[in-house]
């Protein structure tokens, strides 16, 4: 978790009177206000007064460790910039940097809300009007988070494509034909790819697709990414995502020649000598393993087990009678 610090408020890059961002907005997290925006006109200009917890901790998309009583910061800078507005608050606390608001008009009810500290790359934070004569703000649990709610559009061509590299994996594998099949994987890894580049991805179901669709690639740069964009997935709300995350990761770490750590990968499964080797057992406990969706490591090696059966069993049938001549 991060300490608040200076923060910045965004609206849309188009010029509007800075008037138009008069009243009382709220962002809400949780199911609560945690903070509010009262703007107003004043004879030198504008107003602006910032209503919040005395002091939290904010990590970008939930606010948690609430403590003070709600205090109402009056800005002491106000600066137009297109329309906009740089608003600066003082924070009280010993030796801590002033709070900078850069307010961003989306639409007549709702302000966005970019926290622009560097290294944080956060996504902005969505004020919306408040609602006439708007409840007292607090009091707050200190020892709850609050979590703010997003809502992603999924890219309806990703989709399409994740059902796609999905449908060429159903039935019998062993009768896939990977000379069609590993072209097209190529051909949907470079979609994907460019998707990405151009910011058309956005959801957590974007990315657990794309995810799979690197998943499924040739080289280790291709798996770490399908690991990073799984992480991805998680963070946006898809906390089915984080086995492929683990997935994806040992398949990495198989590619760099390194042990795998959970135990999702299974070679040579069609044949007596199935194993998970390159394999470390020791990194995590099952107890992990269960966190991230991965069995435990006797139910594994079971698994191991059963593939060596079933090859031993397909390799001691009779062959079948040689078809009668007609």
């Amino acid at each position: 978790m991060i300490a608040l610090l200076p923060f910045v408020l965004a609206v849309a890059p188009v010029s509007v009177p800075a008037a138009d961002l008069t009243g009382s907005w709220d962002l809400d997290a949780g199911g609560t206000t945690i903070f509010r925006l009262e703007i107003a006109k004043a004879p030198d200009g504008m107003a602006v007064t910032w209503v919040r917890p005395y002091d939290l901790l904010a990590d970008g998309s939930s606010f948690s460790d609430l403590t003070g009583p709600v205090v109402r910061r009056k800005a002491r800078d106000i600066r137009k910039v297109d329309g906009d507005l740089d608003v600066t608050f003082d924070d009280p606390r010993p030796g801590a940097r002033p709070d900078v608001l850069h307010l961003y008009r989306v639409d007549a009810n709702h302000i966005d809300v970019s926290y622009k500290v560097l290294g944080l790359g956060w996504e902005p934070f969505h004020f919306t009007r408040s609602k006439p004569h708007p409840a007292a703000l607090g009091p707050w649990d200190s020892k709850r988070t609050y979590a703010l709610a997003f809502t992603y559009p999924t890219n309806p061509e990703m989709t399409a494509i994740f059902k796609a590299d999905q449908a060429v994996r159903q039935g019998d594998a062993s009768r896939i034909d990977w000379s069609v099949v590993e072209p097209a994987d190529e051909k949907r890894r470079k979609r994907t790819q460019e998707l990405l580049d151009s910011g058309q991805l956005h959801s957590a179901e974007d990315y657990n697709g794309a995810a799979f669709v690197f998943q499924h690639g040739s080289k280790p740069e291709d798996f770490l990414k399908a690991h990073l964009l799984a992480m991805v997935a998680v963070a946006r709300g898809m906390p089915s995502a984080i086995w492929i995350a683990g997935a994806t990761l040992d398949r990495y770490l198989q590619s760099i020649r390194q042990p795998q750590v959970l135990g999702t990968q299974y070679l040579r499964v069609d044949g007596p000598s199935a194993t998970q080797e390159p394999y470390n057992r020791t990194v995590i406990s099952d107890a992990v393993r269960q966190a991230l969706k991965v069995p435990p490591v006797a139910e594994q090696e079971e698994r191991v087990q059963l593939y060596k059966d079933e090859a031993a069993k397909a390799a001691s049938a009779p062959s079948p009678p040689p078809a009668a001549k007609p």
